[in-house]
């Protein structure tokens, strides 16, 4: 049998396999039951659409851990993966930025009054990241939503705030309200007594300039709080 016969055959093969895991993702319409190797087996098939994307799978896997080891390893590495093409690194690389941009599409005009809508809100921007990132809310009087950033970024032990840049777009985009969130990557969410500290430094700057502070919320490795919904405001000037 020649090369290009080998090739042909294995094709045929693995397009049974994938049509038999699509058909079992369709069923569900979920991934449960499935392993983690499954999962990227089945997301590299719209990348790698001619090779054994199981062995693909479990080399990245192997390599990485996780799922989640995957979605946050560095670019650089992903593509020394054996047939991890840029293509597919950049695949995997854009997974957890959709999420935010599919959670803001679906919270079009709502009026974030609550610590949950805030949370969900928030969420969706720290998937993934091995590192601390500190974001700003900007809201109307009426608590829509008005500008969504990312202020700073640091290590994973920290990141300092620019308190300055946070009250300049406040200014900037005439909000009334500001809601702050940032993440312990890998650990819990509780506040040190920095971030603590910080939070009032905020409220402080803020108070004279009548915007008010709505919220901080801190997301952890497995869960999220609200500093006022977790009786951390009595730590707080507000």
């Amino acid at each position: 049998m020649s090369e290009t016969d080998s090739l042909k055959n294995s094709l045929n093969v693995h397009d049974g396999h994938r049509e038999r895991m699509r058909s079992r993702f369709r069923e569900t319409d979920s991934f449960e039951g499935f392993s983690e190797h499954e999962v990227i087996e089945m997301l590299l098939f719209y990348v790698c659409p001619r090779r054994n994307t199981n062995v693909i799978a479990h080399e990245l896997i192997n390599k990485f851990g996780s799922i989640a080891g995957i979605i946050e390893a560095e670019y650089n590495e992903l593509i020394k993966v054996k047939y991890i093409t840029e293509n597919a690194a950049t695949f995997f690389k854009m997974i957890p930025k959709l999420m935010p941009v599919y959670y803001n599409s679906k919270n079009a005009g709502t009026i974030y009054d609550t610590s949950q809508k805030l949370i969900d809100l928030f969420e969706p921007y720290f998937v993934g990241l091995a590192h601390e990132v500190f974001r700003v809310a900007y809201f109307d009087n009426k608590l829509a939503l008005i500008k969504h950033v990312a202020l700073d970024s640091g290590d994973p032990s920290g990141t300092a705030v620019n308190i300055r840049k946070l009250v300049d777009i406040a200014l900037r985009e005439n909000a009334a309200t500001v809601a702050i969130a940032h993440n312990h990557p890998k650990t819990s969410p509780e506040p040190s007594s920095g971030d603590i500290n910080t939070t009032q430094q905020i409220i402080d700057t803020l108070r004279p300039l009548r915007i008010d502070f709505l919220d901080h919320i801190i997301v952890g490795e497995e869960r999220t709080i609200s500093l006022c919904d977790d009786a951390y405001i009595k730590f707080l000037n507000i």
